[in-house]
C-alpha cells in the first residue's frame, strides 16, 4: 500500500499542480468544470492505452517509442498553452469587466478554456501512464494484493488532490484585475517548463544534441527526486543538472511567448520569434560508439551493477527488464528516467561522459536495484 501511494502521489501531484493552475486562469467562466473534468478523463483513457501499447510502440520507433510520444503530447501542451497566453494577454481586461456581467462569461471563456483543458489531458495522460503501467506489473505478478494497490492508490490521488486545492485557493485570493497576469505568468513558465522537458526527452532519445550535459548543478541545494524539486519540475521544468538544449528551449519558449503576447498581429515579428524557437533543433552530430551496452533488471537487481562505459562520446545502452513488473531506469547524475515494461527492452543514449562514477537506480525498487556507470 505505501509503494503505491507514494507513487501515485509522486505522478498525481505533478498533473494535480497543472490542474489547480487551470482551474484558478478559468476561475468565474461558466461550464469550466465539464472541460476540466473532459481533460481528466480525456488524459486517463490516453494514458491506458499508451500502457497497454508501450512495448508495441517502443518496437515501432527502434526503442525511442517512450521518447517521441512523450515530447508529442509535451510540445502539443506548449501549443495549447501558448495560445491561451496569447488570447489572454489580449482578452484579459475585457474578460475582467464582463465577469461583472454574467451573462458574458461563456462566450469570453470557452475559447480559452478548450486549450486548458486539452493540456489538462496531456498531463493526466503522461503522468497516468506511469502509473497504470506501474501497478498493473505488480497485480499481475501478485506480490501484491489488488485492494492494498488500490487503496494506496487513491490515498495518493487524495493527498495530491489536497495540494492541488490549495494551489486553487491561493490564487483565487489574488484580486480579479491581477489574477490574470499572475496565472498568464505562471502559465508561461509551465510551457517553458514543458518545452524544456521535451527538448531534455528528444535529447535522452538522440534526436537532439545535448550543447552540454550538465550546464550547472543545484542538487545539493534542491534535488530532483524531492517533492518540492518534483512539484518545481512539473511548474517550471526545474532541473538540477540541466543540459545546454534544455536550458535554450526554456529560455527560447518563454521569451517567444513574451514576444507573441505583444505582437499578435504584427506578422512580421511572429515569424521571426517561431524561426527562433525552431532553430533549437539544429546541432552538430557527435562522435558515437558502435556497439551498444547491455544492462538488466533481474529479481529487481542490475545485472550487473557495475558497468564500464566509454569517455568522451556518445553511447547506446540497452536495457532490459527480465522480471515481470515494471522499472524504470533513472539517473539523477546523467538526468535519465525511462520505464523499462515487464519482458521489455529500451535503449538509452548517454555520453559524451566525463570520466568517474555515476548512479543509476530502479526507481520502482530503489533499495535493491542500485548501479553505478563506470566511465574510462
Amino acid at each position: 500500500m505505501l509503494v503505491s501511494l507514494i507513487l501515485v502521489f509522486r505522478e498525481a501531484m505533478e498533473a494535480g499542480l497543472i490542474v489547480g493552475i487551470v482551474l484558478a486562469a478559468s476561475a468565474g467562466v461558466l461550464g469550466r468544470g465539464k472541460w476540466v473534468a473532459g481533460g481528466i478523463a480525456t488524459g486517463l483513457a490516453g494514458a491506458c492505452l499508451l500502457a497497454v501499447f508501450a512495448g508495441a510502440l517502443s518496437d515501432l520507433f527502434e526503442g525511442a517509442g517512450q521518447e517521441a510520444f512523450t515530447a508529442t503530447i509535451l510540445l502539443f501542451a506548449v501549443a495549447m498553452l501558448t495560445w491561451h497566453v496569447v488570447w489572454m494577454s489580449h482578452h484579459g481586461r475585457q474578460m475582467a469587466a464582463e465577469f461583472r456581467q454574467i451573462g458574458q462569461e461563456v462566450q469570453l471563456g470557452q475559447r480559452s478554456l478548450a486549450a486548458l483543458a486539452a493540456v489538462v489531458a496531456v498531463a493526466t495522460m503522461r503522468e497516468g501512464a506511469e502509473v497504470v503501467l506501474f501497478l498493473y506489473g505488480v497485480v499481475v505478478a501478485s506480490h501484491t494484493g489488488a485492494a492494498s494497490l488500490v487503496a494506496g492508490g487513491l490515498a495518493g490521488m487524495l493527498l495530491a488532490a489536497a495540494l492541488s486545492w490549495l494551489l486553487y485557493r491561493g490564487l483565487l485570493a489574488v484580486p480579479m484585475h491581477r489574477l490574470f497576469k499572475l496565472t498568464n505568468g505562471l502559465i508561461a513558465l509551465l510551457a517553458a517548463g514543458m518545452a524544456g522537458q521535451a527538448a531534455a526527452v528528444l535529447h535522452a532519445a538522440d534526436i537532439l544534441p545535448g550543447w552540454g550535459e550538465r550546464m550547472w548543478d543545484t542538487s545539493f541545494i534542491l534535488e530532483d527526486s524531492s517533492i518540492v524539486g518534483k512539484a518545481l519540475h512539473a511548474l517550471i521544468g526545474y532541473s538540477a543538472r540541466p543540459s545546454g538544449v534544455q536550458l535554450a528551449a526554456w529560455i527560447g519558449t518563454l521569451a517567444t511567448l513574451v514576444v507573441l503576447s505583444r505582437t499578435v498581429g504584427r506578422p512580421r515579428k511572429r515569424l521571426v520569434a517561431v524561426a527562433a524557437l525552431l532553430a533549437l533543433a539544429i546541432g552538430a552530430p557527435s562522435a558515437r560508439a558502435e556497439e551498444p551496452l547491455q544492462l538488466e533488471f533481474r529479481g529487481h537487481r542490475f545485472i550487473p551493477n557495475r558497468l564500464e562505459v566509454p569517455t568522451g562520446t556518445k553511447f547506446r545502452l540497452i536495457v532490459k527488464n527480465s522480471d515481470d513488473t515494471a522499472e524504470e531506469f533513472e539517473s539523477t547524475e546523467l538526468n535519465r528516467e525511462k520505464l523499462v515494461p515487464p519482458g521489455q527492452s529500451i535503449v538509452v543514449f548517454l555520453g559524451p561522459l566525463e570520466p568517474g562514477e555515476y548512479k543509476i537506480f530502479g526507481d520502482f525498487h530503489k533499495d535493491t536495484a542500485q548501479g553505478t556507470l563506470v566511465a574510462k
